[in-house]
């Protein structure tokens, strides 16, 4: 499970060392307002999250590219022909795609940070 720490907005995978060796098969994503990678992920690339109806699309882009392996998406919301879409293009392309909720524990919200997916 993936820790985000919302006091300093870095994603920090205790599965990193297996992010490296997907890394000849592709690249990671994070499509995020407030969230980076750790540097020590190799093969990993933040981008600035789109509007929201512009999301889909992205998503159906950088799957396609053919060098994704993972992409995770900072409060990840589809509509439900969307999620069927993608959901194809993900197994088509192996890609996962992970969304990734950010509790902030200085409001009393969950303690525990939430990892949603693969799909």
């Amino acid at each position: 499970m993936a820790t985000v720490n919302q006091l300093h907005n870095i994603i920090a995978f205790p599965v990193s060392a297996q992010l490296r060796t997907t890394s000849q098969k592709g690249w990671s994503y994070l499509l995020s307002s407030s969230l980076a990678f750790n540097k020590s992920i190799d093969h990993a690339i933040r981008i600035q999250k789109p509007n929201e109806e512009m999301v889909p699309q992205w998503i159906r882009k950088l799957i396609t590219s053919g060098q994704c392996s993972t992409i995770y998406v900072e409060d990840l919301s589809l509509p439900q022909h969307e999620q069927v879409l993608i959901k194809q293009l993900c197994d088509q392309y192996s890609v996962s795609l992970i969304g990734l909720s950010v509790n902030d524990k200085q409001t009393g919200r969950q303690a525990d940070n939430v990892l949603q997916g693969p799909w």
